[in-house]
């Protein structure tokens, strides 16, 4: 097959949907098709390219956690993220497509929630019901999670581009999707809904709804973020929108806790005109604290937002899971002294930067925004509830710490 009637076979079969066969045309198109798009995209600068394509042929677009902000989290095609921590309506989406045309994505474990069929994706094995159309610039990847109809070895940006052209040739007019859109933006609008009394909540230590909320309220739209591991991650993957392309460092997968607060560095760095802010547990902040030094002697505007829980969350969940035990993974204080942890506000006074702790909800926006507006390296300690993400996704790292129990996770 040359390339023309690769490109052509994509999108008849994946995305012209059945509703627009022609008479004597016996190939089969796509009554269901989502796109699912991963980090490769933001490495490859597709996000114009994807924007385009989506929209001119009405596709709904699922995205990794490594592909968050490849598309900005409003547009009216985006169903958000995939997986463990990926809502009702992504992951029953991917589990109804009859395509998937996947760009520049591993198909990692997280986001297709540990490959067990019948939570995120039904690809291959004996529940297969969807066909996947795979473009990724390494080869490796192609086939390699999950069994793929087509696959293409192409940079992302320059196989968007080609799929552009072609099809706005095959069908000028494009595609409007009115009640797919309108059911995304019903979704958007209950789940939003459903989460309001946490955002507003003056519960203190705070709801991390209510962090999340005031610190998206608080930034420019093309604002750097970086997260860590923990709520921080999962929670913006799931809850918090990303309006400039590429505006979010996150360590993904590999969940390197502490990667975080030092990535901010190199933000500035590489974009010192813009906002840049770290959403990090306090875990993942006391892994590196010395990366304050850097920021003081290069006077970096940086802002930490410290979501502390007191606790290495996810590690005391599964210890107190399996063995009903906290040993070292939570720093409960008193009524009067409520941690046992690190003062991080006194820490970051101690190396140079501003110390900021929060003892009120409220006091968290007024907070932030004067951080924003010193252009001092400083640091928000924000006591914070451990509430836990909530999930329609599955991970089976319990079952790899009890294989023969049946163990659901806890919140510490």
């Amino acid at each position: 097959m040359d390339r023309a009637d690769l490109i052509a076979e994509i999108l008849e079969k994946a995305f012209h949907l059945a509703e627009s066969g022609q008479p004597g045309d016996h190939r089969k198109a796509s009554e269901n098709p989502v796109a699912y798009v991963g980090g490769g995209n933001l490495l490859a600068k597709a996000s114009g390219e994807l924007a385009e394509f989506a929209t001119h042929m009405g596709l709904r677009v699922a995205h990794s956690l490594m592909g968050k902000g490849a598309l900005r989290d409003d547009h009216p095609l985006v169903m958000g993220m995939t997986g463990f921590w990926g809502t009702e309506l992504v992951n029953q989406a991917c589990l109804n497509a009859d395509y998937v045309f996947a760009v520049g994505t591993r198909f990692k474990e997280a986001d297709c929630s540990s490959w067990y069929p019948g939570y995120t994706f039904n690809i291959g094995g004996k529940t297969d019901t969807t066909k996947v159309i795979h473009v990724d610039i390494e080869p490796q990847e192609i086939g390699r999670n999950y069994p793929t109809e087509i696959g293409v070895v192409a940079d992302a940006k320059s196989a968007l581009r080609v799929l552009i052209r072609v099809a706005k040739e095959m069908y000028p007019d494009g595609f409007d999707r009115f009640e797919m859109k309108a059911k995304i933006a019903d979704f958007r609008e209950a789940f939003k809904a459903s989460n309001a009394e946490m955002q507003a909540s003056d519960a203190f230590p705070m709801m991390p709804e209510r962090i999340l909320a005031e610190t998206r309220k608080a930034l420019p739209d093309d604002a750097i973020i970086t997260t860590d591991v923990g709520w921080n991650k999962n929670g913006v993957g799931q809850q918090f929108d990303i309006l400039t392309p590429g505006s979010i460092l996150t360590p993904g997968g590999f969940a390197t806790m502490g990667f975080g607060p030092p990535a901010t560095i190199g933000a500035k760095l590489a974009a010192p005109e813009r906002v840049v802010v770290s959403l990090v547990g306090d875990g993942g902040f006391g892994q590196n604290p010395s990366m304050l030094a850097t920021a003081v002697e290069l006077n970096l505007a940086i802002v930490w937002i410290v979501m502390n829980n007191n606790a290495f969350g996810t590690i005391a969940g599964l210890q107190k899971a399996h063995y009903g035990l906290t040993y070292g993974t939570t720093f409960p204080g008193t009524a009067a002294e409520p941690t046992n942890g690190p003062n991080y506000a006194d820490i970051a006074r101690a190396y140079g930067a501003v110390g900021v702790h929060i003892n009120a909800a409220d006091e968290l926006l007024p907070a932030l925004q004067a951080a924003i507006a010193s252009g001092k390296p400083t640091v928000l300690d924000v006591p914070m509830i451990n509430n836990p993400t909530p999930t329609t996704g599955h991970w089976n790292i319990l079952d790899i710490y009890s294989p023969d129990s049946d163990v659901s996770h806890v919140s510490t």
